[in-house]
């Protein structure tokens, strides 16, 4: 199948980002910046971004679905290992080295980033080795040895990790924020609501942009923390100026520090039991600071999606054609259906023998046209009963599950992008459940490419 990417090449402008992709997936990434590319020589801009190294492992993943088919799409295929194990190999690393990359993207999974303090700092790090957190930080540790820092760095993750861990929330993140400004980062971060951005999935996420202290952009940020504070979290970052937000709450200011582990055995939660860090903020030179923002209620969405007005599932499922037959709902199955997405309280027992009751609210059924879709996640395929996958109803009235296609294009994919033999619908959908939504990788990326002077 064609998509409008163009493909992916080693050969950059002076002013271009050379591009490391880390748990890449299908390239929900790759794919956002070579649409920033495309609009951007649309108005007569050179390309700004350029992924020159990719890495992409499912450990449980036998077929390794997504390289297969960010390959097939990119003309880049993703060194197919462990991201640990590429650490580790002395010939992989000079490869890294030898793309001298200037940013790097990535969708790191959602985990425990705590670091127990050994004799050797470094060793405590390095030796973490189920958390795939340090292995960005290592990265970005050898590429400063080198003398040869990643200017830009933007990443994604679910917005929980910023009340992560239950026991302490908040500290994960004052961990990774911690980590970054060891290294001479200054970052700011902010939760996304795709859908209120007129794109057609409602799907909430954090992204992160760090820019190093070499940079001009750091020197920007910097200055922007002098005097009034509240503008700073509305126009002063990348993020904002991307996806542009109100402030809710004032912006509040504490000391973090750039040591990992003092970090870490510092960090405590506010009085209320709650994180610290607000859905927007910035870290720079040790200090955080952060505020409750929410977006701008746009008039007009063009600069998002393309249309002036809000996308949704309706529209969505207004383009499909072709329907296959196992994808509509059995009569017999309909109230199995209507249970899984009802209101219920069950009484239950735990493990130990507590007596309690499940309860859960009641869920669209059939979804809302006329809205943007709820977040799609990895269980969406397959032909069982379950709460969270999308039914719809046909314009025949029947009722149906969403096919690949609709599923791609609510995440902002072309339809078909994961077609490919051997990669069936079930994993096409778990494919699309990990992705992200590429219309706000475009938004963002042209906002770092602006403030790069490109």
């Amino acid at each position: 199948m064609q998509t409008n990417c163009a493909q992916a090449s080693t050969s950059t402008t002076p002013t271009s980002h050379r591009v490391i992709e880390l748990f890449a997936g299908v390239g929900g990434f790759h794919f956002g910046l070579e649409q920033a590319n495309q609009q951007r020589q649309a108005k007569g801009l050179p390309r700004a971004f350029n992924v020159v190294y990719a890495n992409q492992w499912e450990p449980k993943g036998k077929h390794q679905h997504a390289a297969r088919v960010y390959e097939a799409r990119f003309g880049l295929a993703p060194v197919c290992r462990d991201l640990m194990e590429v650490l580790e190999d002395s010939t992989e690393m000079s490869r890294i080295n030898a793309s001298a990359p200037t940013m790097l993207v990535a969708g790191f999974p959602c985990q425990d980033y705590s670091v127990a303090k050994p004799s050797s700092k470094s060793e405590g790090i390095e030796g973490k080795k189920g958390v795939m957190w340090w292995g960005i930080h290592r990265i970005l540790q050898a590429r400063i040895a080198a003398g040869q820092p990643v200017q830009q760095v933007l990443l994604e993750n679910v917005d929980r990790l910023l009340s992560s861990p239950s026991t302490c929330p908040g500290r994960d993140f004052s961990i990774i924020l911690a980590s970054l400004q060891s290294l001479g980062y200054a970052v700011s971060w902010q939760v996304v609501n795709s859908g209120e951005y007129g794109f057609a999935q409602r799907r909430k996420r954090l992204f992160i942009v760090a820019v190093h202290q070499s940079t001009p952009q750091f020197q920007r940020l910097k200055q922007a923390t002098i005097g009034d504070l509240s503008g700073l979290l509305v126009g002063g970052t990348p993020l904002a100026q991307a996806l542009p937000v109100l402030l809710a709450h004032a912006v509040t200011s504490f000391e973090l520090g750039g040591d990992i582990f003092a970090a870490q055995e510092a960090y405590q939660a506010s009085a209320g039991g709650k994180s610290q860090f607000a859905n927007a903020g910035l870290c720079i030179d040790g200090r955080v600071y952060t505020g409750k923002v929410r977006s701008v209620e746009l008039q007009d969405c063009t600069p998002f999606t393309g249309y002036p007005l809000p996308l949704t599932l309706g529209d969505v499922i207004a383009e499909t054609r072709d329907v296959p037959e196992n994808f509509y709902i059995p009569d017999t199955t309909i109230a199995l259906w209507e249970y899984a997405k009802g209101a219920k309280s069950v009484p239950r027992v735990s493990s130990s023998g507590f007596a309690y009751h499940f309860t859960e609210g009641a869920m669209a059924f059939p979804d809302a046209l006329e809205r943007p879709s709820r977040t799609i996640i990895t269980s969406e395929g397959g032909t069982s009963v379950s709460r969270t996958k999308h039914v719809v109803r046909a314009a025949d009235g029947r009722l149906r599950r969403l096919v690949p296609e609709e599923l791609e294009a609510l995440s902002g994919f072309p339809r078909g992008f994961t077609r490919l033999d051997g990669v069936n619908d079930i994993a096409r959908a778990r494919l699309i459940g990990n992705a992200l939504i590429t219309g706000v990788v475009t938004r963002i990326a042209l906002a770092i490419a602006s403030e790069s002077g490109n």
